[in-house]
């Protein structure tokens, strides 16, 4: 199964009664990584971008922030801290927390650039009164789905706000680590990884990444810790960039091995 949740979690919280029987055959359940697409996403040769970049030739990255800003009608200031946000669907409390977020962080060289789906209609009247009702310079709402837009989000944002980790459909978390972007959730109180992702190799990759780097920051936390400690916001970003969470990494190494398994029964 795909999860970011360990597999002691998965036998003793999400069962669905049927914890002793997993607890027998534990040694038969495979803990999959989620993945995306690494031909289409990837800052190297990512089409939709400028500019192109690597772990290892960050120098189009500052030319994606700036093409985000232009784009979107932002002031172009490479020192103003980059906050991407692509909703998939927008709840009460996501908006909530977001309006908490975007007024605290006002006067804190933020700039929020917000951009919803065009396939869900209230969204885009969610967010543009979003827009009329925070009216700051430094926040720019996209009330629309837009696909080359959304790459250079992830290519030109510091920070991608997320709905949760376990998104096993749009992979925001794991595309804003290969684009550079720190992924920070948006709703602290739902942080799945403060409570209880074991540090063992009963997790993903992933898990043990996020758990142990950006997973615990709050947003606060995050934006600190770029003004206060660059050096280690730079190196986590850049072990983030370098591990493959793609479908052809750590998702497909399991799935074949668990089907090989299953052949050789």
């Amino acid at each position: 199964m795909s999860s970011v949740d360990s597999k002691s979690k998965i036998i003793n919280s999400q069962n669905h009664g049927l914890e002793s029987t997993l607890n027998i055959h534990k040694d038969k359940l495979a803990v999959s990584a989620f993945g995306f697409d690494s031909s289409i996403w990837d800052p190297s040769q990512d089409n939709f971008l400028p500019e192109n970049y690597s772990v290892d030739d960050m120098e189009g990255k500052a030319s994606c922030k700036v093409a985000l800003q232009q784009h979107v009608g932002l002031s172009e200031n490479d020192s103003k801290i980059v906050v991407g946000c692509i909703f998939s669907e927008v709840l009460d409390v996501d908006l909530e927390n977001l309006k908490a977020i975007v007024w605290n962080a006002i006067g804190r060289s933020v700039q929020f650039i917000i951009m919803g789906s065009s396939h869900m209609p209230n969204i885009n009247r969610v967010l543009g009164s979003l827009q009329e009702e925070l009216k700051d310079k430094d926040i720019q709402v996209v009330p629309r789905h837009d696909e080359a837009l959304s790459h250079l989000i992830f290519a030109g944002s510091d920070i991608i706000l997320c709905q949760s980790f376990h998104d096993p459909i749009f992979q925001v978390p794991l595309k804003a680590l290969k684009y550079g972007a720190a992924p920070i959730a948006l709703n602290s109180e739902n942080n799945r990884f403060r409570h209880f992702v074991d540090h063992d190799f009963e997790t993903t990759k992933f898990s043990r990444l996020i758990s142990s780097t950006l997973g615990n920051m709050s947003i606060d936390e995050a934006l600190n810790e770029i003004k206060n400690n660059p050096s280690k916001w730079k190196r986590n970003i850049m072990d983030g960039m370098a591990m493959d969470f793609s479908w052809d990494a750590e998702c497909c190494d399991i799935h074949v091995s668990a089907y090989t398994s299953i052949r050789n029964l």
